[in-house]
């Protein structure tokens, strides 16, 4: 009896750990998108506390339009979700990055109370960099420039959603002077 009560509880206390360890997995996979949404852009910030930003958008209607969500924090405390309640792409621009060389990028991007959020990603010959900017509306300087850790920022790979946000506007700022920089 004590070996079968024994089992019971290593049977149990193993399917606690293998329950944990699938939720970690999948956290970091989808960052801070619920289990029934996707990621557009995730990923965890360097020098941050362990704190992500996480593009993510509902599943496809019937007639095909999603909503979209920004999070950023960490899952046991988002500390800004934008917009309250989901919205098409109609909250968010998507622009193109073009640098010198065989370099560019895109940006995601919007505006909440006078700041402008930009989730950035740009690759080239050898080099990828991405992360979050955040700068004051009228600013030509961006306050923040959180940097994705290595190897720990994602991208859609959907090609119906990465259709979706290229009908999103184009930031205009972004598109005639690319990022802003911090210095």
């Amino acid at each position: 009896m004590k070996r079968i009560h024994s089992l019971i509880v290593a049977t149990a206390l193993g399917l606690v750990c293998f329950h944990t360890f699938a939720q970690k997995v999948q956290s970091q996979s989808q960052g801070l998108c619920a289990s029934n949404e996707e990621p557009v852009f995730s990923c965890k910030l360097q020098g941050s506390n362990s704190k992500t930003a996480s593009l993510c958008t509902s599943p496809a209607s019937a007639q095909g339009e999603r909503s979209f969500r920004y999070r950023f924090g960490r899952p046991s405390k988002i500390e800004l979700e934008y917009p309250a309640a989901g919205h098409g792409g109609d909250a968010f621009s998507r622009t193109l990055l073009h640098f010198a060389g065989s370099t560019g990028g895109y940006a995601f991007s919007f505006t909440n109370e006078n700041y402008k959020y930009i989730l950035y990603w740009i690759a080239g010959t050898g080099f990828e960099r991405s992360g979050l900017l955040v700068q004051r509306e009228g600013q030509i300087r961006a306050d923040r420039d959180l940097h994705c850790k290595p190897s720990a920022s994602m991208a859609t790979k959907n090609h119906d959603l990465w259709e979706a946000t290229s009908n999103w506007r184009v930031d205009a700022d972004l598109d005639a002077h690319n990022l802003p920089s911090t210095d």
